[in-house]
């Protein structure tokens, strides 16, 4: 079982390098190539996590990780919703997504909808599984996990905000 949380927790920290130094990079500059690396590493390994958790707790029956989902939500929430285990698939197409397109196009600046749309996406996955679904050092390890990111993304929204607008011609 260390594996099934290492590889997520690990996983979440190289997103938030990763998202923290493309997040840092100047509007229209090209972030650091090191970073898409890292970001993609994250992914990766929270696909190992996925695949792990298969195996090790849902013996490769999706019913049943539909049916612990539903128990941890119905422990929390007070309601049994297993379809949760669909938002962790919706999770990692839309983080393979955002780094195909930072590869695709890794200067091109996204709109402030797109980019905050994303971001409040990550966010909402994030603070439930590191911190509402987490409990004791796991928990307190998210809260950072979350802080951290909730200052670099406004980090990053100043430093967009602060970079006049090139003259259109």
């Amino acid at each position: 079982m260390i594996a099934l949380y290492l590889t997520i927790w690990i996983a979440l920290a190289l997103f938030a390098v990763g998202e923290s130094r493309r997040s840092l990079s100047l509007p229209g500059a090209r972030p650091a190539h090191w970073a898409w690396w890292v970001f993609i590493s994250g992914l990766a390994l929270a696909i190992v996590h996925t695949l792990i958790a298969f195996d090790v707790v849902h013996h490769w029956t999706h019913a049943d990780a539909e049916n612990s989902t539903a128990m941890q939500t119905q422990a929390v929430f007070g309601v049994a919703a297993g379809w949760g285990v669909y938002v962790n698939y919706v999770f990692l197409g839309v983080w393979l997504a955002d780094a195909c397109w930072w590869r695709a196009a890794p200067q091109q600046v996204r709109s402030r909808a797109v980019t905050w749309s994303l971001r409040a996406f990550y966010a909402i996955i994030i603070v439930n599984a590191a911190v509402v679904f987490a409990a004791g050092i796991r928990r307190v390890i998210g809260i950072l996990l979350v802080s951290w990111l909730a200052r670099v993304w406004s980090a990053s929204d100043r430093l967009v905000s602060s970079v006049p607008s090139s003259p259109r011609r």
